[in-house]
């Protein structure tokens, strides 16, 4: 029997682009990482089962869901919901949650653009992460492969990145391996997510050496490419407050997908499109 806290699992599953139960256990790196069976997780949406805390939080972590932010809060208060009762809830607990700052709910428009965004997902594998991030060289024919819809041949990688023919021939290699492309005749290789919207597991979920490894890349990145657009601010808020702008600000980099390409054009280029809220001091 469905519950308040599995028909939301539910739906902010599917919403997050993960169309099955079985995508979304599996894909975020299934028992090990959340910590659940998949029989056990399969029993929490139809209502059977409601996780433990601890667990409750690396769903979160599956749904790329920020902790405090506005769906993060709503799979929270249908997880209490269900707990404590609906009656419960409104008379004991629902009171002591009416104080404090509350994160701003997500306008139309960023719920129209997360819906959108959510059937052009590719949720990425840790096998294939590990593939794209061996080398820097790797990891740029990841990229290349990733927005292009066309084939390529080590020769043709090889002069599109700027490194040896034998490096590009190893790393679609490589790729073929795990499924992130497909072989074509000739010794060409075609991208089997190209124009997708790759989305990596959060950071709570992947492997410390992985985030270095990514965190290098993005940095050389930055590093070695001339800056097309730059806009700063600088805010006090409140903290609870300031991350009901986390998903908005999430939504604003995806949005750049809306202008991407497949297919190569006189100008057609790679943009590194970064987003950041750094904290300063506390006063």
């Amino acid at each position: 029997m469905a519950t308040i806290f599995s028909e939301t699992l539910t739906r902010l599953r599917k919403e997050a682009g993960y169309a099955t139960a079985y995508r979304f256990f599996h894909d975020n790196g299934g028992a090990p990482v959340l910590k659940v069976s998949y029989r056990n997780y399969l029993m929490m949406e139809q209502g059977r089962n409601l996780p433990v805390l601890g667990r409750l939080e690396r769903i979160l972590v599956g749904l790329h869901m920020p902790l405090a932010t506005p769906a993060a809060r709503e799979l929270t208060l249908a997880w209490l919901k269900t707990m404590a009762g609906q009656e419960a809830f409104t008379d004991l607990v629902e009171p002591l949650l009416a104080h404090g700052a509350q994160a701003a709910a997500s306008s139309p428009a960023e719920e129209a653009l997360r819906r959108t965004l959510a059937g052009q997902k590719y949720h990425i594998t840790m096998e294939q992460i590990l593939a794209t991030i061996t080398s820097f060289e790797a990891y740029k024919c990841f990229f290349m492969v990733e927005t292009d819809a066309g084939s390529w041949t080590p020769e043709s990688m090889a002069k599109a990145a700027g490194m040896k023919k034998a490096v590009a021939q190893r790393v679609l290699k490589d790729f073929l391996k795990v499924g992130l492309v497909k072989a074509e005749g000739k010794g060409a290789y075609r991208s089997k997510l190209a124009g997708m919207l790759v989305e990596y597991p959060d950071g709570p979920a992947m492997p410390r050496e992985v985030l270095a490894k990514l965190k290098q890349y993005h940095a050389r990145l930055e590093k070695e490419s001339p800056m097309e657009f730059a806009v700063t601010g600088m805010v006090r808020a409140d903290s609870d407050a300031m991350r009901g702008y986390f998903p908005m600000m999430k939504s604003t980099v995806e949005a750049s997908y809306a202008f991407s390409t497949t297919k190569k054009t006189k100008k057609s280029a790679g943009f590194f499109v970064v987003s950041r809220v750094l904290r300063l001091w506390n006063f």
